[in-house]
């Protein structure tokens, strides 16, 4: 199984287009918030169409969790019900969080201890867009890093989860180049 793991898109249509044949060649999705809207904290990214961004989405079957970014219209736009703040899968024997990660900078959450709590084995979590793998007591606490608006000189990047009687962790630049990888 591959699963796709994105966050940060910030109404980049051009970030998308650059790994919408990835897209289809996974067996799931997910966006780890911060969708459409950039922020007002951030630039415009390059390629900003939230809209269009909204019907290039709507073509997959992605699961989201909600950003800091994400607002009640932007559920509306990509005709979405609900949008979590965060879902806990099981991707082979290994238990999963994702969440967007705000709650470290707002709430001064300790990621591991959070992860801990809710008997998790690995965190997946956007919002500082920045790539990264580390494993901290225990768990494995990685990040996609932004799609459209990478931080702290790090690349526009996305994930790659290889699940088989392992688990692969892959973070890739947008252009398809390994950055970090770590294999349980």
């Amino acid at each position: 199984m591959k699963v796709l793991v994105i966050s940060d898109t910030h109404g980049s249509v051009t970030s998308w287009r650059k790994i919408e044949n990835l897209a289809k060649e996974v067996d799931e999705i997910f966006h780890l918030g911060d969708v459409l809207y950039h922020g007002p904290r951030n630039p415009l990214p390059e390629g900003y169409s939230p809209g269009e961004l909204a019907e290039e989405l709507k073509k997959y079957n992605i699961k989201y969790i909600r950003g800091n970014c994400d607002a009640d219209v932007d559920l509306k736009v990509l005709g979405l019900p609900e949008m979590p703040r965060q879902i806990i899968e099981f991707f082979g024997k290994y238990r999963f969080m994702m969440l967007h990660g705000e709650i470290v900078e707002n709430d001064g959450v300790d990621l591991v201890e959070f992860a801990r709590f809710h008997k998790v084995d690995v965190m997946l979590h956007g919002h500082t867009h920045i790539p990264s793998i580390m494993e901290k007591r225990g768990v494995i606490i990685a990040n996609p890093g932004s799609l459209s608006l990478p931080k702290s000189k790090s690349s526009q990047s996305y994930m790659v989860l290889d699940v088989a009687d392992f688990l692969k962790i892959t973070i890739f630049t947008i252009e398809g180049n390994e950055v970090f990888s770590k294999v349980l």
